[in-house]
């Protein structure tokens, strides 16, 4: 497989952790998708199956990025990301060169774009089955608001 261009913010070229960088290139691209200034959830699980293995806990790795994204793990199997709004000039490409991440990012894009597939009345609503849906737009929050 052959290496692979994603976009990501300008500051977080010089990461050196590839599934890092992976894991803001997907907060970036669901806050453009569903919207900036929000807190997402994500299982903890799940983040680190993208992020892959770390040396560090989470709290150490996002303090260096806290000027861009706010972390918070409200519980033991769940945390919290809130991403500073990025304008699209200052998304770039950045070239995914290990096979891992290429193969992680384009599952993660199948997750995003399940919509693609889907005819009729699905086909235009947002996933509501994912993990980093907004919780503004998940079901079971829109039904915990109305009662």
């Amino acid at each position: 497989m052959e290496d692979i261009k994603i976009k990501v913010p300008h500051w977080a070229t010089d990461i050196k952790d590839e599934g890092l960088i992976v894991f803001i290139a997907l907060l970036a691209r669901i806050n453009k998708k569903y919207g900036w200034d929000e807190w997402y959830n994500f299982h903890l699980t799940d983040t680190n199956k993208v992020i892959g293995n770390r040396s560090k806990p989470y709290t150490k790795i996002f303090a260096s990025l806290e000027e861009w994204i706010e972390y918070a793990q409200p519980f033991n199997n769940e945390v919290q990301f809130k991403m500073n709004k990025v304008k699209e000039n200052d998304l770039i490409s950045y070239t995914l060169k290990s096979q891992r991440h290429i193969r992680v990012w384009c599952y993660l894009l199948g997750c995003m774009n399940g919509n693609l597939l889907d005819e009729g009345k699905y086909a235009s609503r947002p996933p509501q089955l994912t993990s980093f849906v907004n919780e503004n737009e998940h079901q079971l929050f829109r039904m915990y608001r109305q009662n």
